[in-house]
């Protein structure tokens, strides 16, 4: 494969590329705040879908010469990765909390990394005990002192119980994508990684228009209340930004990273999302990071330079 010999410091790099344009989504949610959850979802992956059909027009590229293999591992990562992960993590939110909800999110470095050296066995798991404590340290004092719990939420035990079995389908789904996304790339020598985000851009189209079906039919007038709303172009303006920035550019740098470094490495780049949104969020609210929040972020860098220096050590000194 062409990129075997590829640096792993451009593998990190666009691992971080990946972490500030997923950290948009994050902030502008926040900003639309007049707007329901719903329907920020699905106005930024139909813009993350059309963005992509028109690179695919415009780069003139034959949906027939494509394998139909590619085609259907993008729909299921179209739906892993993007609509279906958003739509259970919508709903842990509702039913659980933020806080609690991305306690657990907040694990997909490690967990991705411990699934990864499961199945492709690259290292002993001896080499990554520190790194993922110092990781696991950080996000704990990250969410540690925010606001709202369990005991905040006036629902009932059964409906938490749903939102934590939503949450750790999330939870499940990301992680079965970034896993098989990464060896998926690395085996598929018809499309390039450019390409297949493009190619999962336009299946979540596809998924948006069935969701979109199925509220016409269900009598659900989603475009209809919208086009009703004030700041619609504050709307326009912001999903534009997550379909194009928070989506494809972060779809595109992920495949990057994914072909570059080792699943381990790359489920640790993951972090960097949390870090970005951090940082976008003390900008728009022009405050500044506490301390906790500091000594937070710190563990979490250390811990994931740490482990990738620890598994680059073990490798070279195995291969």
């Amino acid at each position: 494969m062409s990129n075997n010999n590829a640096s792993p410091i451009l593998g990190v790099i666009f691992g971080m590329i990946a972490g500030a344009a997923w950290g948009l989504a994050f902030l502008i949610p926040s900003m639309l705040s007049n707007f329901s959850s719903l329907e920020i979802t699905l106005g930024r992956y139909l813009m993350y879908g059309l963005y992509s059909l028109l690179l695919f027009i415009i780069y003139k590229k034959n949906p027939l010469h494509i394998p139909p293999r590619v085609w259907y591992r993008a729909m299921l990562y179209a739906f892993t990765g993007n609509i279906g992960y958003f739509f259970f993590l919508v709903l842990a939110i509702k039913y659980t909390g933020a806080t609690i909800t991305t306690l657990i999110i907040g694990t997909l470095p490690i967990i991705i990394s411990i699934v990864g050296n499961l199945l492709h066995k690259e290292f002993p798991f001896k080499v990554m005990v520190i790194p993922a404590f110092l990781i696991l340290v950080g996000i704990y004092l990250l969410y540690s002192n925010e606001q709202g719990d369990i005991s905040s939420i006036t629902v009932s035990k059964s409906s938490v119980l749903f939102g934590l079995l939503c949450c750790i389908i999330a939870l499940a789904l990301w992680t079965w994508y970034g896993i098989s996304n990464a060896n998926f790339l690395k085996k598929e020598s018809e499309v390039s990684p450019d390409l297949f985000s493009t190619i999962v851009g336009v299946q979540t189209l596809t998924l948006v228009f069935i969701a979109l079906l199925i509220s016409k039919l269900t009598n659900q007038q989603i475009i209809g209340n919208l086009l009703g709303k004030d700041y619609f172009y504050h709307y326009l303006l912001g999903i534009i930004v997550l379909g194009v920035i928070a989506s494809w550019v972060a779809t595109w740098a992920w495949n990057q990273t994914s072909i570059r470094l080792t699943v381990s490495i790359a489920g640790m780049m993951i972090v960097f999302e949390t870090i970005f949104g951090l940082l976008y969020s003390y900008f728009y609210q022009s405050t500044f990071p506490s301390v906790l929040e500091m000594v937070s972020i710190v563990f979490i860098l250390t811990g994931v330079t740490f482990g990738i220096w620890r598994i680059n050590t073990y490798q070279k000194s195995y291969n």
